[in-house]
C-alpha cells in the first residue's frame, strides 16, 4: 500500500511539473506571446527587441517597432566574426554591400565582436518596413538581412 501511495505522489509531481511547463511554453515562433516577433508582446509592436547575430544570420531576422516610440534592442553576437546591426533609410534598400554607404543607414549598432553584446535605443517616426544588415564587409552579401516594420 505505501508503494502505491508513493507511485501516486510521484505521478501527481510529474503531472503538475508537465502542467508547469505548458502554461509557460511557447507557441511555434518561439515566443511566449504569441504574435510571432518574438518579443512576447501581443500587439506585434514592442519598445523592447532582440537580435542575434551569427555566421551569416540574424535571430529572429524580423522585428516590429511602434512608430516614434524609443525603442531598446538587445543586440548579441552569437557567432565566431564581428557583426553589427544597421537599419537602412526607408526606400534606399540594397541589393549586394557595393550599394553601401553610411548616409543610406538611418541607425547602425556598431561592429561588436564575438561573444560580445550590447543594449542601444532608437525612435524611428515614418511607418514602413526597413531592411535591415550587417554591414561588416562581405556579411551582407552572404545573406544577412532581416526586416524592421515600424507601424
Amino acid at each position: 500500500m505505501a508503494g502505491s501511495v508513493r507511485a501516486m505522489k510521484v505521478a501527481g509531481l510529474a503531472f503538475s511539473v508537465v502542467l508547469l511547463f505548458a502554461a509557460c511554453g511557447s507557441d511555434d515562433d518561439g515566443d511566449a506571446g504569441g504574435d510571432g516577433n518574438g518579443d512576447g508582446a501581443s500587439n506585434g509592436a514592442s519598445d523592447d527587441i532582440s537580435a542575434t547575430a551569427t555566421e551569416f544570420t540574424f535571430t529572429p531576422a524580423a522585428w516590429t517597432a511602434p512608430a516614434g516610440t524609443t525603442v531598446s534592442i538587445d543586440f548579441t553576437n552569437g557567432g565566431a566574426l564581428p557583426h553589427q546591426w544597421v537599419v537602412i533609410n526607408l526606400g534606399e534598400d540594397l541589393d549586394s554591400e557595393a550599394d553601401f554607404s553610411e548616409d543610406k543607414a538611418l541607425f547602425e549598432i556598431e561592429i561588436i565582436g564575438a561573444g560580445s553584446s550590447t543594449t542601444e535605443s532608437f525612435n524611428i517616426a515614418e511607418p514602413g518596413t526597413y531592411q535591415v544588415i550587417c554591414a561588416v564587409p562581405t556579411h551582407f552579401d552572404a545573406g544577412m538581412e532581416g526586416t524592421l516594420t515600424v507601424s
